[in-house]
């Protein structure tokens, strides 16, 4: 479901990069269903409770061809070529199994695995809990990429499960059932919960898991639809509408539930933390990735539990003492580098008249951990302090790090100057600034600097790597130049006109040179010329041409992106999906809007791949979108008019999409 607890999934039992979310399209085999999964990371953990049914002597592998596979949201189902229909459907917090054995068969076995994962966990204790004949529990605590993971389990099953005495006695690990009683069909009800075997039970019946499957995946579909129907959005080709609703669909698997029904979750060190009253916990925050776009689409999208995720990264705040960096299951894995929980917090803040939720945040708060966060001596934090950049020596990946903290330095300064902290909005305005201390005119790029002020020598902007040491994260300076979402026209400043700043980013596309395989990067993808759209530093990139004299370079390169890069097949992405982020962009661009700087409330305008579209909006308004001409090579916006009027400039605000109406695209080639 939408941000649910369980995202069962089938796993081929490979571990590697393609197979971060246990599953790989070019795999023919099955391991088992397991009820946890990341969404397309770069990153490989859960694939928790591992389940296969089998028939006869149990083997590792179970082999199945893709014509017998099918899915929808809410829906999984898979034909094993040993004649097993396996059928999944989902609640927020558990899963139905529905196994249909073949007629005659002697035996119906299911095997459950406590030790499976994707990412060869360290399991430090694992049990079952043999409750009945017809119900098992059981738990699992392991370390893996996120570490001090928990999680219980509590299934019910439509057939009486014959349990050996030796699994009953001794069973930690894994477990053999044979079911008993006549019928073929067997379904199982499996919920999770985060603090107890008990409490795993009682989210199952919360949710009604004794149910029939075919109600529960009726629920699923309207749960889904109501989701994703709130943008209607028609397309000149029915393959560009089905691309775009699985965009849609990929964006709202993330984040996912973490609390039982009464709010309650277990920390990192064991420790179980109480919600306030009407909130759940969240995690699987990819905030890196997410604060770029994922999360602005959630105002349009899920409105509705946006207050859940504050109150989920300030949980993380009060028991770390600092904003998440990439959270996962209530743990901390510090993946990637920045502040970004602070530019989704200023977004929340800059958008609270979005829902009547956000009102009730405890803004200050808010502010206090934002600032707390952005003064740990962490991460360079120090250097960038004293110095106004991270150095060299002070840590790797220098200049991305000054890059990312000047851009949450700006979301804080905004947060601190709606919040009426003069003192804290100038501090971290003239922190935001930082970026221009990094700027070689030399080379018209951004550049490592040493602690005594120096360029880094021996520079090479095509290298990920120079001499053995990464200055930038998952890219390369060309990639990593752009990085000055709120001030664009400080940016262009630094070349002295738009001209030449337009000619700069120009080169960026234009470039062709070949990066040997020794210094290539998996993220790096995606690429036209030195623009990489496969990884995330890339995504804004296009619109900063709304900041030159021609627009519409920026409107041609988005729609080349659009038409490349994206499609709804296996390989339809050009790089992670990242926990959404990959297909948020996506979503907007093909709306003709893109939130560039998010903190900031505005959206850029660009080059709308729809013929029309409608937002329901949380107020109850409709904000509807109107490409005129629309076509293949119209490409180019001749005209942007909002309710009849021309539109100044090329952006447009929150609060003028709240209000409704209509905005129209006047295309051309």
């Amino acid at each position: 479901l939408p941000f649910g607890m369980v995202q069962i999934s089938p796993d081929n039992g490979v571990y590697g990069w393609d197979w971060c979310s246990g599953y790989h399209y070019s795999r023919p085999d099955i391991v088992y269903f397991s009820h946890k999964h990341l969404s397309g990371t770069g990153a490989t953990d859960l694939g928790d409770i591992g389940m296969i049914p089998y028939t006869g002597k149990y083997a590792f592998r179970h082999t199945y061809d893709h014509a017998n596979e099918y899915t929808r949201p809410g829906y999984y189902a898979v034909k094993l070529d040993n004649g097993i229909l396996c059928e999944f459907t989902v609640t927020a917090h558990g899963a139905i199994h529905r196994y249909t054995f073949p007629e005659g068969s002697k035996d119906k076995n299911l095997r459950i695995d406590l030790l499976h994962d994707v990412t060869n966990h360290k399991d430090e204790e694992t049990f079952f809990s043999f409750i009945d004949d017809n119900t098992l529990g059981g738990y699992k605590h392991s370390n893996g990429w996120a570490p001090n993971q928990r999680v219980y389990f509590h299934m019910t099953s439509s057939h009486a499960m014959n349990i050996s005495k030796k699994d009953h006695k001794c069973a930690k690990k894994t477990v053999d059932i044979e079911f008993k009683g006549e019928g073929n069909v067997v379904e199982l009800r499996v919920a999770l919960g985060s603090t107890s075997v008990d409490a795993a039970g009682q989210n199952g019946q919360y949710d009604g898991l004794d149910k029939a499957f075919e109600q529960h995946f009726e629920t699923a579909n309207i749960l889904w639809e109501k989701r994703l129907g709130r943008i209607q959005a028609d397309f000149p080709t029915k393959e560009q509408k089905i691309t775009f609703y699985t965009a849609l669909y990929h964006s709202m698997i993330a984040p996912a539930l973490n609390s039982d029904i009464d709010g309650r979750y277990t920390e990192p060190d064991g420790s179980i933390t109480q919600m306030p009253e009407g909130l759940q916990r969240y995690s699987t925050f990819s905030l890196w990735d997410t604060y770029r776009a994922a999360h602005s689409l959630f105002f349009f999208t899920a409105p509705d539990v946006i207050d859940d995720f504050i109150a989920s990264m300030l949980a993380h705040y009060n028991f770390r003492g600092q904003l998440p960096i990439w959270e996962l299951e209530s743990n901390e894995t510090f993946c990637m580098i920045g502040n970004h929980a602070v530019p989704v917090l200023a977004e929340a803040y800059m958008k609270r008249m979005t829902s009547y939720e956000l009102n009730n945040v405890n803004w200050n708060d808010v502010l206090v951990a934002c600032d707390v966060s952005s003064k740990r001596d962490f991460r360079g934090m120090s250097s960038y302090m004293t110095r106004g950049y991270v150095s060299t020596e002070a840590d790797g990946e220098s200049v991305s790090k000054t890059l990312e903290y000047c851009y949450d330095d700006h979301a804080l300064s905004l947060l601190a100057k709606g919040l009426g902290r003069d003192d804290l909005y100038d501090e971290y305005l003239d922190r935001s600034m930082n970026y221009k201390n990094l700027f070689d005119p030399s080379t018209g790029l951004m550049r490592p600097k040493n602690d005594d002020g120096e360029f880094l020598k021996d520079f090479d902007p095509f290298a990920h790597d120079i001499n053995g040491v990464r200055h930038y994260t998952e890219g390369n300076a060309w990639q990593y130049n752009w990085h000055v979402m709120h001030d664009p026209k400080g940016l262009v400043g630094l070349y002295g006109d738009q001209e030449a700043f337009e000619t700069k980013l120009d080169s960026l596309f234009d470039i062709d040179i070949h990066i040997d395989e020794e210094h290539k990067l998996v993220d790096v993808t995606g690429l036209i010329g030195q623009y990489a759209h496969g990884n995330e530093p890339s995504h804004h990139i296009t619109y900063l041409y709304n900041y030159t004299k021609n627009p519409w370079k920026g409107q041609q390169r988005i729609r080349e992106t659009c038409n490349t890069y994206y499609s709804h097949t296996p390989d339809g992405l050009s790089g992670n999906e990242d926990c959404g982020q990959m297909s948020a962009w996506y979503v907007f661009s093909t709306m003709g809007l893109y939130p560039m700087d998010p903190a900031s409330a505005y959206y850029e305008i660009g080059s709308p791949l729809v013929e029309n579209a409608s937002i329901s909006l949380p107020n109850g308004n409709t904000f509807s979108i109107v490409a005129k001409g629309q076509n293949e090579e119209n490409y180019r916006v001749k005209q942007v008019l909002l309710n009849g009027k021309p539109l100044m400039g090329y952006r447009i605000s929150h609060q003028q999409i709240l209000d409704g109406g209509t905005l129209e695209f006047i295309m051309t080639n």
